[in-house]
């Protein structure tokens, strides 16, 4: 195998920007290279004009398996690799969650450990039937990272969150999308077919709006209802005097 060979890849479709693990023989662990990779990766879709909707998705069989347990171990000193390792993810989660463009999680297979907080932080999460989410941490004597501590009861409360992060139980993607972490389920020979045509709709849908939106949604959890009240208040009646909103608003009213 090429060391050189990139651990994430990048490409535009149309208005679509691609996000792609591509390590499928380590199961699109997470190791150092790979995280800062993906790091770079998310603010270059960020700031790229041509992209109004990014995915982020995995080569081959598995999503994400988690950060590379190998890669840790074989480390002198595994504490400051594992904190090198961490910081570089969680700017990673960071600049997902601050992207002014939607976001879609496309999961086959696996997404454990921080795989699964990379899900999380979605806006929409479309996954096979067969696919499965993990919290793995503990499972290896280790502690959640990625903001999984955070997002996970967010989503789907703390008990649930607790029972997944302390039993280490596999939750199948049917149950997900019942505790409503899937957005989506497809057939498992549909996923990019059924991806393409999401983000496809979604990239075509107003995307100061939807950046304003999920940065409203997002920024509630740290804000009493008085203060996101006002910000909803400056949101709106700031983006209504744009042109894009015009547009939308004169379109709608000749229906």
């Amino acid at each position: 195998m090429n060391d050189d060979r990139p651990t994430v890849t990048t490409t535009v479709e149309g208005a679509v920007g691609y996000v792609t693990f591509d390590r499928p023989t380590d199961a699109n662990a997470l190791d150092l290279p790979t995280s800062r990779a993906l790091e770079a990766a998310v603010e270059a879709m960020g700031a790229d004009e041509r992209v109004r909707a990014v995915v982020l998705r995995g080569n081959g069989r598995v999503f994400c398996a988690g950060g590379d347990l190998a890669a840790m171990v074989g480390e002198d000193d595994r504490s400051a690799y594992l904190r090198e390792l961490v910081d570089s993810a969680h700017r990673a989660v960071e600049a997902m969650q601050v992207l002014p463009k939607p976001l879609i999680v496309a999961v086959q297979g696996a997404a454990a450990g921080i795989g699964f907080s990379f899900a999380l932080g979605a806006d929409l999460v479309v996954a096979t039937e067969s696919a499965k989410f993990v919290t793995a941490y503990t499972s290896v004597g280790l502690t959640p990272d990625g903001g999984m501590s955070w997002l996970l009861p967010r989503a789907v409360g703390q008990q649930r969150a607790l029972d997944l992060i302390v039993s280490g139980r596999p939750l199948p993607a049917t149950e997900a999308r019942d505790w409503g972490i899937v957005g989506r389920l497809c057939a498992d020979d549909a996923l990019d077919a059924t991806v393409a045509e999401v983000a496809g709709s979604l990239a075509d849908r107003p995307m100061t709006a939807i950046g304003q939106a999920r940065r409203l949604v997002r920024s509630s959890w740290e804000r009493p209802l008085s203060a996101h009240l006002e910000a909803e208040a400056e949101s709106i009646s700031s983006i209504v005097a744009t042109e894009e909103a015009g547009d939308h608003i004169a379109r709608f009213l000749k229906r």
